[in-house]
């Protein structure tokens, strides 16, 4: 019997590459979705993924066609209602929906000074280009669950995710901000923030080299859904 997984990343499928490699270890076929051309050319290829251009409001799959829909660091930039009236049509009965997102990390610590220096960039430099939509992610997507008229059962679990990376790997991940790429845009002729970011955490970490590995702390908030109901028609 074939399960039919469709991993709906809007814009974090490149960075979302072991997300999709794990599906598709469990799945026999995966249709990874995302709404950035851009995007899908840096996907990972494997051979029972086919990737798609395609908005999450409008997959294009056959009714109850689906196993299992992924959101990744995504959801807070759908129009809900819509999307889980699409999650819900597409989903066979036994189906279930999951969705994560992660809030800011902690670094080497929670006490750590590091923490204060990651803080001041988030807030206090990037603080003002930051989407409205991001105080979503920074609640663990409370507001956007979905309703007991989508689904028989919803709930949330709590992780934390720990990992060691290199002060390079960290400002990589950082560079993928939605933040620091509106302020790269909008302050062209100001320095780039992450050279003072990493100069600053490097002497704070009491080093030079910028290979040094510190502990990755990230609070991950996760909902799950089963039992979809099926959307009215006139959804």
């Amino acid at each position: 019997m074939t399960c039919t997984a469709v991993a709906l990343l809007v814009d974090r499928l490149l960075v979302d590459k072991y997300l999709v490699c794990t599906v598709a270890e469990i799945y026999d076929q995966v249709i990874g979705q995302d709404g950035s051309e851009e995007q899908l050319q840096h996907a990972v290829s494997l051979p029972n993924i086919q990737y798609q251009h395609r908005d999450a409001h409008d997959t294009g799959l056959p009714d109850q066609s689906a196993d299992l829909v992924v959101v990744a660091q995504a959801l807070h930039w759908f129009d809900h209602p819509k999307f889980y009236s699409e999650v819900r049509r597409i989903l066979k009965p036994s189906g279930a929906f999951a969705a994560w997102t992660y809030a800011l990390p902690s670094l080497v610590h929670k006490d750590h000074p590091a923490n204060a220096v990651l803080l001041h960039l988030y807030e206090g430099v990037l603080g003002s280009y930051w989407n409205p939509k991001r105080k979503l992610v920074e609640s663990g997507y409370r507001g956007c669950e979905p309703s007991d008229q989508d689904f028989v059962v919803v709930t949330r679990k709590y992780f934390k995710s720990s990992n060691q990376q290199t002060v390079d790997e960290l400002i990589g991940y950082l560079q993928s901000w939605s933040a620091y790429n509106t302020y790269i845009q909008q302050q062209k002729m100001q320095p780039d923030p992450l050279v003072a970011f990493k100069q600053q955490l490097l002497k704070t970490l009491g080093t030079t080299d910028s290979t040094t590995k510190l502990q990755v702390i990230t609070p991950l908030s996760v909902l799950l859904a089963k039992g979809p109901k099926p959307p009215a028609k006139a959804e």
